[in-house]
């Protein structure tokens, strides 16, 4: 939309006008800003003390709600793990520190990294059956973590006081807190309260644009896809149940210090849905939403505290609403969609210079992949009879067949989807059968799939870098921390995906969004995210599927760069015309089984080919 301006001149000049989307993007660069944070900061701890001790007080419930929301906004959203049961981690946290500092004479300051540090553990013990779960089953177990902890704590009279609650515990609303030794009042507690909520926001960005966040929202995507590039779904989905525990814990301790008395009645299912209410209110993945749905749940039921009764039907009607009418939540009505590399990296990449031919094998033997009499058996189904074959450096093998001939079976034996029921897989030296995909992948042998497997709302350049992950050696801490190794490592990586976004043609639309892209463009990007994990075998299963003439040519051209690197190559399709310009040797199955090995020429005067693929092609050929 445009808005015609008359100039002195009397000419008229189209300006563009004030839409949605340029408030949206004005309002996301505002609240990102470092100055306008720090001085929101400031007017918070300055603010407060000309406000009533009630009004602190819920203020401090809706930065402790925050930080809750974030450790479902963490599993959640970015991981993509339901969870019913988020009071359990919660409860921990709160009671592990009231009961330190109450009967074992802690201090604050020592007791809420502990009650953490437990809430953490709880997380990644409840990861591991949870790894072995889907869907409404993941559901159903974290709903059974939260109800077993409820009966615990209603239980355990000697420790926890059952359900006469633990009263006493020093509080900033009794006026009995002191940490480190300064006794502490309801407003000095609120600018504690801001303090750390500042810095759990500040990390949690970080996280989000670091390769731990960008982990998270693979795996959440895809599992079989992230494993493909090297991103191990059950330790990453372990650390996000672990910090998102973490999270929880940390809030439940600041609200056991805030109010004084913890009743099992305050960590039952009801917190669990309130939770969960005001992240998907909020905005799944919106750091900023998550703080005003924070906001917004915490005064409402304060100021209308006469319709408490209706509190969880008003909840309902909200959530229905916002999934009906916002399904982006409030952050996506407010802001742009957050992006997911630091423009620090960014900046500093787009100082440094990558050369293509870096992805080449530096100093390394030339080893080959090799299939040994493989067997793949479902039940009574034989889906792969015997195959061997041998994918040597700087060539290109093709695999074809009729469908459900085997190939994308034997594929997926080889980067380690199945294991096989007979036979090896080995790549040099060493034996990888059996191998998880993720250590598959470690190995150098890496793949694409039938569907391009992205994450959709990830830019291109997002996309690509995801290949570098197993590549970044920086930990975790420093990511989150953005120390400068690992802002300098993750740029030299960012580097090198540009290049090979000009490699693959990807450069003019490498900022947008994946899902607003057309077919053969996500093509060629996870082929470039392929090529960016620095694999020496990559297996490419039918990546002209679906592609026009000049796609094609475009994917061929990449191949054929490839193949100069000195990568092996095995090339899975139908196309004939595409092959044969192409690949230097075919391996033609049929009902699991080899019944070609050699050249293309070869392989369309054989008779067996012929009757059990070619047919009339052959003919014609």
């Amino acid at each position: 939309m445009t808005a015609s301006v008359r100039e002195e001149t009397g000419a008229t000049v189209e300006q563009p006008s004030l839409g949605p989307a340029a408030l949206r993007r004005g309002l996301s660069r505002l609240v990102a800003h470092p100055l306008f944070q720090l001085a929101l900061l400031a007017l918070l701890l300055l603010g407060a003390g000309q406000l009533s001790s009630g009004t602190v007080q819920i203020a401090s419930f809706v930065l402790i709600a925050a930080i809750f929301a974030q450790s479902i906004n963490l599993l959640t959203g970015l991981a993509g793990q339901i969870s019913l049961g988020h009071a359990g981690f919660f409860g921990i946290g709160a009671y592990c520190s009231g009961i330190l500092v109450k009967s074992w004479g802690f201090d604050v300051a020592a007791a809420v990294p502990v009650a953490v540090l437990l809430a953490a553990a709880t997380g990644w013990l409840l990861s591991f059956p949870a790894n072995r779960v889907r869907d409404v089953y993941l559901a159903m177990m974290t709903l059974g973590f939260g109800m077993v902890f409820f009966e615990i704590v209603r239980e355990w009279n000697d420790v926890t006081g059952g359900t006469m609650g633990l009263p006493g515990v020093p509080a900033a609303a009794l006026r009995t807190l002191t940490i480190l030794g300064f006794r502490m009042d309801g407003l000095d507690y609120f600018r504690l309260v801001l303090l750390v909520t500042a810095l759990v926001l500040l990390l949690m960005r970080n996280l989000t644009q670091s390769r731990i966040g960008r982990a998270f929202f693979a795996i959440h995507v895809s599992e079989v896809a992230a494993g493909s590039i090297g991103i191990p779904s059950g330790s990453t989905k372990q650390l996000a149940y672990a910090v998102s525990g973490a999270l929880a814990g940390l809030a439940g301790a600041l609200y056991a210090h805030l109010v004084g008395y913890l009743g099992p009645e305050s960590f039952a299912l009801p917190r669990s849905i309130e939770v969960l209410v005001i992240a998907i209110v909020g905005g799944l993945g919106s750091i900023a939403g998550q703080v005003l749905s924070a906001t917004l749940f915490t005064f409402l039921p304060e100021r209308l505290q006469v319709f408490a009764e209706w509190q969880f039907i008003a909840y309902g009607l909200i959530l229905t609403f916002s999934l009906l009418v916002l399904p982006k939540g409030i952050g996506g009505l407010l802001f742009e969609p957050p992006r997911f590399i630091k423009p620090r990296v960014l900046r500093r990449a787009a100082g440094l210079t990558a050369d293509p031919a870096a992805l080449r094998p530096q100093g390394e033997a030339a080893e080959s992949l090799v299939v040994e009499g493989v067997t793949m058996r479902f039940g009574g189904l034989v889906a792969v009879d015997g195959v061997s074959l041998r994918l040597e450096p700087g060539r290109i093998t093709a695999l074809v067949g009729p469908n459900g001939s085997g190939k994308s079976t034997l594929v997926n034996v080889v980067s380690g989807i199945y294991r096989p029921t007979a036979g090896k897989v080995r790549f040099g030296e060493r034996d990888i059968t059996g191998l998880s995909d993720h250590q598959v992948a470690a190995a150098r042998v890496v793949r694409t799939f039938q569907d391009p497997r992205l994450v959709p709302h990830f830019t291109v350049r997002e996309n690509l870098l995801l290949g570098a992950h197993r590549l970044l050696r920086h930990s975790g801490a420093a990511a989150t921390l953005g120390l400068p190794g690992a802002i300098a490592e993750e740029a030299e990586h960012l580097a090198m995906a540009e290049a090979v976004l000009a490699l693959a043609g990807l450069t003019e639309v490498a900022d947008r969004p994946i899902d607003t892209l057309p077919y053969g463009t996500r093509r060629m990007a996870e082929v470039g995210r392929a090529l960016l994990a620095r694999p020496r075998v990559i297996l490419l299963d039918e990546p002209a599927a679906g592609l026009s003439e000049k796609e094609m040519e475009r994917l061929a051209q990449l191949i054929r760069d490839m193949k100069a690197m000195g990568l092996a190559i095995l090339l899975i399709d139908h196309h004939m015309d595409f092959l044969a310009e192409l690949v230097d040797e075919v391996v033609v199955l049929d009902s699991g089984r080899m019944i070609y090995h050699g050249d293309i020429a070869g392989m369309r005067r054989d008779p067996q080919v012929i009757a059990a693929y070619l047919g009339d092609e052959a003919t014609h050929a």
